[in-house]
């Protein structure tokens, strides 16, 4: 699950379950506010951080995301509703991604869904939307509890992930399927996730039992934390865009900045194929064709910002909505929105002052685009007059 945007204005921001132990951790003492909760950026470095996440494994709060917990005997009915999660397909312990869409199509959140019981599930998005939700269960034997701030959360990121938990005494999920297990007497749920390309398992547990979970990751798995300014850099490898950041919410963009899951580069994440959802008729019926494309960059120079032109065939057609220095790919990788169609020319991006010019920029291959072409491959098949 990605973090949104940064708060603009962040007076105060609250301290999430996790806090007292991130600050006592961060010897950077870098800040920044995600959904009026505390975030810290870096701990360390970033390439340390970002290392340690790549080779081992790494810990992050996740405390500022919002959670849900669904009951209901249509529960399962609502999420396949509110969300293109195939959330009437999951069994007790499955855990699926989709998007929140408005009824012309356009993306207004990701959503990750997780059955726990028969009429158990939670939900868990990027921003907060219980007003939404309140409505959207009206007539349904269902209903949406924020726990947002009943419990606390950290993710284990890493191919160590595994090591790190068995190390700490807990039980590891399976590659699917969730799991409980006590950590020195608190109750732990435990469900696989991944964060971009590097596996991992979000834990979640009472808001008061944060530090003991904490200390036993750190002390007994031998895990330290990662900021967001390092997740971000694997956030941008993996090609997942950042709501707020790399696409506005359809909720508050204008209609030429609403995108549509296929603009955003996750076309594989809203299948027109699957049950009735919110926003697939328009998806299906009257969304116009896409016209910008969210693409990821290799940019040939050790810097960029925000905000950057992107040019191709010498003509202005987007800019870099964010950019992060890869120590993987020793160069600064970026998701830029551009217009469509992508004609092969190449890119060449500004490059921020005082320097003067373009550097070159090429496509990068991440694991979103690998799901969105097979995805797209698929559909032109089964569609093919010749099959």
């Amino acid at each position: 699950m990605i973090f949104p945007a940064d708060d603009v204005i962040a007076d105060n921001p609250r301290a999430s379950p996790l806090y007292a132990a991130a600050a006592a951790a961060n010897d950077a003492n870098v800040w920044t506010s995600v959904n009026g909760w505390a975030v810290a950026r870096v701990f360390t470095s970033v390439e340390k951080e970002y290392k340690a996440a790549k080779d081992g494994a790494a810990i992050a709060d996740l405390g500022p995301l919002s959670r849900y917990a669904v009951r209901g005997g249509d529960a399962a009915l609502f999420l396949s509703r509110v969300t293109t999660a195939p959330a009437a397909r999951l069994d007790p312990g499955d855990s699926a991604r989709g998007l929140m869409l408005d009824y012309e199509g356009g993306v207004i959140d990701l959503a990750e869904v997780s059955r726990l019981s028969d009429d158990l599930f939670l939900l868990t998005t990027p921003t907060p939307h219980a007003r939404r939700l309140q409505l959207a269960a009206r007539g349904l034997d269902a209903g949406a509890e924020d726990i947002s701030e009943a419990v606390a959360a950290l993710g284990v990121f890493g191919p160590g992930a595994g090591e790190a938990l068995t190390a700490a005494g807990m039980k590891t999920p399976g590659h699917e399927v969730a799991s409980s297990a006590m950590v020195r007497g608190v109750e732990t749920a435990a469900r696989p996730m991944q964060f971009g390309a590097l596996p991992g398992v979000e834990l979640i547990f009472p808001a008061d039992e944060a530090l003991t979970v904490w200390e036993r990751l750190v002390r007994r798995g031998g895990v330290g934390p990662i900021g967001l300014d390092a997740l971000e850099t694997l956030r941008i490898e993996s090609g997942a865009p950042r709501p707020g950041v790399d696409f506005i919410s359809a909720d508050h963009a204008r209609a030429s900045g609403r995108r549509t899951p296929a603009e955003i580069g996750l076309p594989h994440l809203a299948p027109l194929d699957r049950g009735w959802y919110n926003g697939r008729r328009g998806l299906r019926y009257t969304a116009p064709k896409p016209t910008r494309a969210l693409v990821t960059l290799l940019i040939d120079d050790d810097r960029s910002a925000p905000g950057a032109a992107v040019f191709s065939g010498g003509k202005a057609v987007g800019r870099i909505t964010s950019c992060a220095w890869s120590p993987t790919a020793k160069r600064v990788i970026a998701f830029a929105d551009v217009s469509r169609p992508i004609d092969g020319k190449g890119y060449e991006i500004s490059v921020p002052p005082p320097a003067e010019g373009n550097v070159p920029g090429k496509l990068f291959e991440t694991a979103e685009n690998i799901l969105a072409r097979a995805y797209l491959a698929a559909q032109a098949s089964a569609t093919d007059s010749r099959s």
